[in-house]
């Protein structure tokens, strides 16, 4: 086989080889190993389990500064509407509270009650608690308002034992990038290995073949990961080739993507919920429904007392009261679905996530994804480079095994 022609098949395949394997490698090196794996503090984890808490802190204070609002959330729910996603339950439950409450009056008092007087009564209680319901739904808006914390919400969806969401999500959001960052290594790598092919006809020096493979490691990631994000509006170089960086010039494709995400698996009435109903947060909305069904079943009995023959003290009422707040807790895993069914239709987040995300400037923009890894963006490079080394070292070996 002529040189020229074994040079030409061989040099630019190799190099475009290089190129495509150093930014293969560095798109793994993003998402695994999930565990770190080295000895000592030699070795490597995939960047976005390495920093899955910077990243989801990140995301966190990004949905909480520029796209949603606490106070927005809380403001869209409707009492009087989720009073009657609530009815049904409550109506049903309202023969049982009754009963139970005449039982911590005067225990078998209630069976002596002709039936047509209870249907009577418990017809009352049902009006009365759409009213405490209301006031305490009303109660727990405000409580709401003081303990949702949106960038905890945005955490716990994305860390400990939903890291792997974070990193499913960053794949599915930015899979069209990180695809470029692959094959553009493979392009810039052939064209480098074309004008390696004119250094290595004037020079034939072996130990080039290394120095250029480094080379084409270091820059097709560096050139890769720039034109992912640079330029943020469509710019001419020369004045003949246009280009944006593929992040910003698919902007609206990306808020889409990631307003559908977080509104299916971040910020969701079902983990809202969770934050709201556990550890402390939980202990002071439940201390906040217990003071609100306190207050309102105090202002009823102020208006029926004087109608009820049996003397009722204070011990009694704070026993009626406790069972109250006890049913509602209850009731809580009963009509959970429906609530949560009636939250992700109300609090539309993906159409709200979408939208504002879609009207970020470029610069907040990058800093969703491109955070993540930005201070890891050297280490891929220099590996990228030492890969590429590597590879120049077997292609100088093949090429002078071809002579």
């Amino acid at each position: 086989m002529p040189q020229w022609l074994f040079l030409l098949l061989t040099v630019p395949t190799i190099t475009g080889a290089i190129g495509w394997l150093t930014n293969w490698a560095a798109v793994k090196m993003i998402f695994g190993p999930e565990r770190f794996i080295g000895v000592g503090k030699v070795g490597w984890q995939g960047i976005l389990y390495h920093h899955a808490d910077k990243f989801a802190t990140n995301l966190g204070n990004l949905a909480r500064d520029h796209l949603l609002s606490s106070d927005e959330l809380v403001e869209k729910v409707d009492a009087d509407e989720l009073d009657k996603v609530l009815a049904g339950v409550l109506d049903a439950e309202a023969p049982k509270l009754v009963a139970e409450a005449a039982e911590k009056v005067r225990p078998g008092s209630w069976a002596m009650v002709p039936p047509p007087m209870q249907a009577m009564v418990v017809e009352q209680v049902k009006a009365r608690t759409k009213v405490i319901s209301r006031d305490v739904l009303a109660e727990v808006q405000g409580k709401a308002t003081e303990l949702l914390d949106l960038q905890q919400v945005v955490h716990g969806a994305l860390t400990g034992p939903n890291v792997r969401r974070l990193a499913r999500l960053t794949q599915e959001i930015g899979g069209k990038e990180f695809f470029f960052i692959e094959w553009s290594g493979g392009v810039f790598g052939f064209l480098v290995g074309l004008g390696q092919l004119g250094v290595w006809s004037l020079m034939h020096t072996w130990w080039l073949m290394p120095i250029v493979g480094a080379l084409v490691g270091l820059g097709t990631n560096y050139l890769a990961i720039q034109m992912i994000f640079r330029p943020f509006e469509k710019t001419r170089y020369l004045g003949v080739f246009p280009y944006q960086g593929l992040f910003p010039k698919r902007q609206p494709e990306i808020a889409s993507d990631y307003g559908r995400t977080t509104g299916a698996e971040v910020i969701t009435a079902h983990n809202i919920i969770n934050l709201l109903t556990s550890g402390e947060r939980g202990a002071e909305l439940r201390a906040a429904v217990e003071e609100a069904v306190s207050k309102r079943i105090d202002a009823e009995w102020q208006q029926v007392k004087g109608m009820v023959p049996l003397p009722v003290s204070d011990e009694q009422l704070a026993e009626v009261k406790q069972l109250v707040v006890t049913k509602m807790i209850e009731m809580a895993p009963q009509v959970r679905p429906q609530i949560e069914e009636y939250l992700d239709k109300q609090l539309d987040i993906r159409n709200t996530v979408e939208t504002r995300l879609g009207s970020l400037s470029k610069p907040e923009f990058e800093r969703l994804l491109r955070g993540v890894f930005q201070e890891d963006e050297l280490t891929l490079i220099v590996v990228g480079g030492f890969l590429g080394a590597g590879v120049g070292v077997l292609q100088a070996a093949l090429v002078l095994g071809g002579f």
